[in-house]
Order: C-alpha cells, then sequence, then structure tokens
C-alpha cells in the first residue's frame, strides 16, 4: 500500500507539471461571477489528473450528471467539469510513461502564494511545484505539506467564491474537504498558521474531529487517518440527495466501494468510493437538522 502511494504521489506531481506548463489554455475562474474576495482556507477548485479521462468522465457523467466542455487540442486537452451549467472542476489526462493512476487535487485560497509556499517550506513541507500563472486563473502551486498531504494554493484572478451553507449547495456539487492526517496535532496547527484559521473539536464525535473556521465560515475538516499505512491526504465530498442510490449508481458505472454506508458513522449518510480509474472521493447524503 505505501509503496503504491508513493508512485501515485510521483505520478500526479508529473502530471501538475505538464498540464501547468499549458501556455495556451484560458482555464475558467473558480467563481461564476468576480468578487475580488480571497477567503483564505476555502477550497475553490477541483482537478482529477487520470490515466483514463474517457473511462473518467463517462462515469462521473453517468453517476452525478456532469458534463465536460473540452479546452485545448491534441496532448493539450482540459476538460472544465460543470453541474448544472456551473464549472466546478477539471479533468485532464496523465502522460501514458506514468502508467495507471488517478488522484482529485483540491486547490486551496491563499492570499499570497509566495508567503504560503515560505510558510510550507519552513513548517518542514515540500514545495513541488513552483508557482507559476495559469491564464484566466490566477497564482497556483503545489505542495506537500508536513504530515505528507498534496494540496495546491491558489490566488484567483477575479476572487473565490461566496461560501455556501451546506444546505444552499447544489446537488451533485462539492460538498466539503477532510484532511485524512498521519499527525492530527501537527496538521491542525499546521493550517492554523497557514489559513489564520481557528480550530474547533467537534465534541459529539466518535473519534477526535475538528473543523477549520475563518471569518465566521467553515471551510474544512480533520480526522486522524482512517486507513492504515496510507499518506496524509485531502478528502473531497460530493453531495447528494440519497448516498444509498448513488453507490448503486456508482457500482453499475464501474466504481469500486471503500466503504458502505454504515449507520454508525454519520448515521449511514457517507461513502467512501474509488471510481474506476481510481480516484477516491467520498459521497454524502445533506439532511438538515
Amino acid at each position: 500500500m505505501k509503496q503504491k502511494v508513493k508512485v501515485i504521489s510521483a505520478i500526479i506531481v508529473s502530471a501538475i507539471v505538464l498540464m501547468a506548463c499549458n501556455s495556451v489554455i484560458t482555464f475558467p475562474p473558480v467563481s461564476q461571477t468576480p468578487t475580488n474576495n480571497h477567503n483564505q482556507g476555502q477550497f475553490v477548485w477541483h482537478d482529477l489528473a487520470t490515466y483514463d479521462p474517457l473511462s473518467a468522465k463517462d462515469f462521473y457523467a453517468d453517476v452525478f450528471g456532469w458534463e465536460f466542455e473540452t479546452l485545448g487540442a491534441g496532448e493539450n486537452v482540459y476538460y472544465v467539469i460543470k453541474n448544472d451549467g456551473v464549472a466546478i472542476g477539471g479533468l485532464f489526462k496523465l502522460a501514458d510513461e506514468y502508467g495507471k493512476a488517478a488522484e482529485w487535487i483540491g486547490s486551496m485560497s491563499v492570499p499570497d502564494v509566495d508567503a504560503a509556499l515560505q510558510y510550507n517550506q519552513a513548517a518542514g513541507g515540500k514545495t513541488i511545484f513552483k508557482k507559476a500563472a495559469f491564464k484566466g486563473r490566477g497564482e497556483t502551486a503545489l505542495v506537500q505539506d508536513p504530515q505528507g498531504a498534496f494540496v495546491a494554493f491558489l490566488n484567483s484572478e477575479s476572487g473565490d467564491p461566496q461560501p455556501k451553507r451546506a444546505g444552499n449547495i447544489s446537488m451533485n456539487a462539492w460538498l466539503w474537504n477532510e484532511l485524512w492526517t498521519n499527525d492530527l496535532e501537527g496538521s491542525i496547527e499546521f493550517y492554523k498558521g497557514l489559513t489564520g484559521a481557528e480550530s474547533q473539536e467537534v465534541e459529539a464525535a466518535k473519534v477526535p474531529y475538528y473543523l477549520f473556521n475563518n471569518d465566521g465560515n467553515t471551510f474544512s475538516g480533520a480526522i486522524g487517518n482512517p486507513v492504515e499505512g496510507a499518506r496524509s491526504a485531502w478528502m473531497p465530498y460530493i453531495k447528494v440527495k440519497d448516498v444509498n442510490t448513488t453507490v448503486e449508481k456508482a457500482k453499475a458505472a464501474g466504481a469500486h466501494v471503500m466503504m458502505e454506508p454504515t449507520p454508525s458513522i454519520r448515521k449511514g449518510t457517507v461513502a467512501v468510493l474509488m471510481d474506476p480509474t481510481g480516484a477516491q472521493f467520498t459521497i454524502q447524503q445533506w439532511i438538515l437538522r
């Protein structure tokens, strides 16, 4: 397991570098309308790097109804993911030489990419891909945090989308981002320092669980890594209307179910899936309280 994770990590890094070198594409902004506001610590974009983009597109279209807009041509193709006509992420192909692998990479908003890189480096993290300008998107860089999780730092050209409460997020859109970490205390202190957030322990949780709150908004959470032997990683969540129905659709479309809905875990509202190309994500049925 550990060796597989190392190989996937190297592949994703190489793919991000290849995509960033593409100066032909104008990437979509992270917000439908310009806000000129940067919400430090908010995840504002998600990219899927995969060896088989066509299979991935078919899967996410079948399960979530996502649509895809093609930018570029030939080896320089980037697929914009749209949910109900709104751009929510991207998808691109890994070079064949890197084999069969896939992973979701989240982009976290920062007001100053250089300052974020310096902070990460000083804390023991690694800069995987130095700051670069993506036309239409803004400045971005890829890092591995001190606990081993990959995350992209992004300062968007036009500002970040307005934060939404879970109940106002569209179905089949990104609901949440959760850090599965092998050093919970270290990760909490790192991201508090990076984003200026306050951490809040969820008292009702069965295992230690923390929220990151910033300026009245809760942008993400952190939990001790539930997967033995796996590196720390950010897990993206997709909001669904019915978790059991979505699991069955995902199975029929070729997904591997890593965790079925279980009553003892968040009242059976979540499931962890792996798409047919190997990328992991979580789905959650949001229940209003």
